[in-house]
């Protein structure tokens, strides 16, 4: 009789900072119901793995779960696999970190389930060749992949059913292929597939083993999957189909396996992941042609034969360049981990250092620095998430050191590792980011007190999928799948009308990015980029002074239609240092050799993380906004006043102007693709100070600008 071994596995996270009400509707659809099932067909085995962010929040919330994890464990039905604690990619943390991580996670199923787990789960499967030293060292003796990361490193999928050897440096660890085939018919097509194609790949000898191995919110989360999974009873049914066919169907887990099969072979492979995940590391243009491409050969089955296997996307580090918001959070955290690092240096007690070092650890998860169909980056209370871990870790490290500010600290380094210098300055009660390269802008404030950082903005790039949306037929509504497709497969608009809010921001949404436009600019065409700018000015690149006092950024920005005429600006930046105040002091200079007129301004990119809530609104001393939200577009004259107010997060950010402006606000919202479908996100609000210039040769103009934070406690 032909056999064929099975190893069934099921990856579950929730990323650090997701909302309550989402680990819920997750357990009791997905994570509950599945252990239900699988508790009524002891013959089947499985293999688990959980990130850290959902063992912290069963041990809080269900500690009863992590106990039928630990029967399950104890009576063999069920491997609980290892991996990096808060799921970061490893490929984006030191290696310090990442051996830190996954011991964390090892010890934690030590002490719940009675073994320190062999096997890891790489985070999206993301994989580098330097990963089998890591893993090594870190006492790892497994993971998992998918077959294409083997197809594009030239071996063929027939040769995926089994485990290879890989290394690095001589560190050594065993890689199993993870079944494409498999992830796709399960759970969304029936189970005869699914039977029928293990019996395709069974041998006489037995020796073969086909992985499945996805997320375990496949089985309840996912759109339509509840119904189809548990309502419908498809997971019943396969377990139901394992038990009945086990004579040639032997469900194993990783560890058996290993104990009884000898590798395939050794490999090498590439820089890799899911073949998703590759294409959405692709900037929107290049992924809409490796999609013609893909569609070419597909329909050609000899060509996708012949060449499928090595048409590929980009890899999961392109984020970085794809997204500077992303590169700013990944940098962020590792200006703490460095930091760690050199106080452990020095000797302070590892102790002291604990608390830092779990902060520092969920800073690390790994789902707000990329986006594809999940939302991802684009959420931004996962990015907030991330930054308030940043924040409090350095304020805990302040702790260890024994670390009391009274002044303003003021450096510069290439924190964003783009070769031009970035400034920091540093309080007891902010920390301010200055990009001098990019426009003079304030990308980063963090405000210690609350933690927050209030200018955690997205701004609006294209996307691959904006062309779905574009040409789609609108099917508003939340769930709009049978459960009979991947969620990969999924077009749909959660509301209508959102091609009219696809407008793309030519830079980064940062504080002091300073404009020059006609007087009869309109909010509408700022909101839209559709206004005429009549300078450089915006991204130009400034000169930065340090001093004792604070920080002058200098540039100049030339005028479009005039060449050799244009603008010098000058900002004078101070932070005081007993309060949580910026004051910014600018002096414009006409340097053409004729007149220049029009109005001056500069952003200010607030984010209190939505637009529309009641409790977060606009407030003036000069006019009565009746507390309109962030949300609203508006344009107003004579404002020397205007506070964003959060009673939620009990924070007011302020604007004082030193002359009556005209003052343009308007929220930022991108379009972007969820797990039910496109959708509009807030991402901050715009507010705009302009005031008018007219300027003869050598003529100077200058504005002041008060910023301020405070707790409303």
């Amino acid at each position: 009789m032909k056999t064929i071994q099975l190893v069934f596995g099921c990856h579950s996270h929730q990323p650090v900072g997701n909302f309550g009400f989402v680990f819920e509707e997750a357990y009791d659809k997905s994570y509950k119901p599945f252990l239900d099932v699988l508790e009524r067909f002891p013959k089947v085995k499985v293999v688990l793995h959980y990130t850290g962010p959902l063992f912290d929040w069963f041990a809080a919330n269900r500690p009863e779960y992590l106990e039928r994890l630990a029967r399950l464990a104890q009576s063999g039905q069920v491997e609980i696999m290892g991996g990096a604690y808060y799921e970061p990619l490893l490929c984006a943390i030191p290696e310090r970190d990442a051996i830190a991580q996954i011991g964390r996670m090892q010890r934690f199923c030590a002490e719940h389930f009675g073994k320190r787990p062999t096997g890891m789960w790489l985070t999206e499967r993301v994989w580098e060749p330097h990963m089998p030293k890591i893993l090594a060292k870190a006492g790892v003796a497994y993971t998992a992949l998918d077959d294409s990361h083997f197809a594009v490193s030239g071996i063929p999928r027939e040769e995926c059913f089994g485990y290879y050897h890989t290394d690095d440096e001589g560190y050594t660890v065993r890689v199993f292929p993870i079944i494409e085939k498999l992830r796709y018919t399960i759970p969304f097509r029936p189970v005869e597939e699914t039977i029928e194609f293990l019996r395709e790949k069974a041998t006489e000898d037995g020796s073969r083993c086909a992985v499945f191995h996805d997320d375990g919110e496949k089985f309840g989360v996912w759109p339509g999957t509840y119904h189809s999974v548990y309502e419908e009873g498809w997971l019943e049914r396969l377990f139901e189909a394992l038990t009945e066919n086990s004579d040639w169907i032997k469900c194993v887990t990783y560890e058996e396996y290993l104990r009884t099969a000898p590798p395939v072979g050794r490999t090498y492979l590439t820089c890799a992941s899911y073949s998703e995940m590759m294409e959405w590391a692709l900037p929107a243009v290049p992924q809409r042609q490796l999609h013609s491409v893909e569609q070419e050969i597909a329909a050609d089955p000899e060509k996708k034969a012949r060449y499928g296997p090595f048409i590929r996307g980009g890899f999961w580090r392109n984020f970085l360049a794809k997204y500077p918001e992303s590169n700013t959070m990944q940098k962020r955290m590792l200006r703490v981990s460095r930091r760690l690092e050199e106080l452990r240096g020095r000797g302070v007690p590892g102790e002291a250092l604990a608390n830092a070092e779990t902060l520092l650890h969920q800073a690390q998860c790994n789902c707000a620095y990329w986006h594809g169909v999940f939302g991802g980056l684009y959420l931004n209370h996962l990015r907030t998430a991330l930054f308030e871990c940043s924040i409090q870790a350095d304020l805990a490290l302040d702790v260890a050191e024994g670390t009391e500010r009274s002044e303003v600290e003021i450096t510069s380094y290439d924190m964003d590792c783009d070769g031009n210098d970035e400034v920091v300055m540093d309080s007891p009660s902010n920390t301010l980011f200055l990009a001098p390269a990019d426009g003079g802008t304030l990308f980063e404030w963090d405000y210690k007190p609350r933690p927050f950082n209030l200018t955690n903005t997205l701004a609006r790039r294209e996307e691959a999928y904006h062309e779905h949306l574009l040409n789609a037929e609108s099917k508003a509504g939340a769930d709009g799948s049978d459960g009979t497709h991947s969620i990969h497969d999924i077009v749909h608009m959660k509301e209508e009308g959102l091609a009219a809010y696809l407008a793309y921001d030519q830079h980064r949404r940062s504080c002091l990015r300073d404009r020059f436009f006609p007087e009869t600019t309109t909010v509408e065409q700022l909101w839209g980029e559709r206004y005429t700018e009549l300078s450089t000015l915006p991204g130009a690149r400034y000169a930065a002074t340090l001093a004792p006092e604070g920080v002058t950024l200098t540039g100049e920005g030339t005028l479009h239609d005039r060449p050799g005429a244009g603008l010098r600006v000058e900002k004078r930046l101070s932070l005081a240092a007993g309060a949580s105040h910026l004051l910014v002091l600018y002096t414009v200079t006409n340097i053409s050799d004729g007149p220049v007129a029009g109005y001056f301004g500069m952003d200010w990119a607030i984010n209190l993380l939505t637009g529309s809530a009641p409790d977060r609104y606009y407030v003036s001393n000069d006019a009565e906004l009746n507390k309109q939200t962030l949300g609203v577009r508006a344009q107003d004259e004579a404002l020397t006043h205007l506070a964003l107010v959060d009673e939620y997060l009990r924070l007011r950010f302020a604007l004082q102007l030193s002359e009556p402006a005209r003052v343009y606000r308007f929220p930022i919202e991108t379009v972007s693709q969820s797990e039910g479908g496109q959708e509009r996100v807030y991402q901050g609000s715009i507010i705009v100070p302009s005031w008018p210039v007219a300027l003869q040769p050598g003529e100077r103009a200058g504005f002041q600008v008060m910023a301020s934070v405070e707790s409303l406690d």
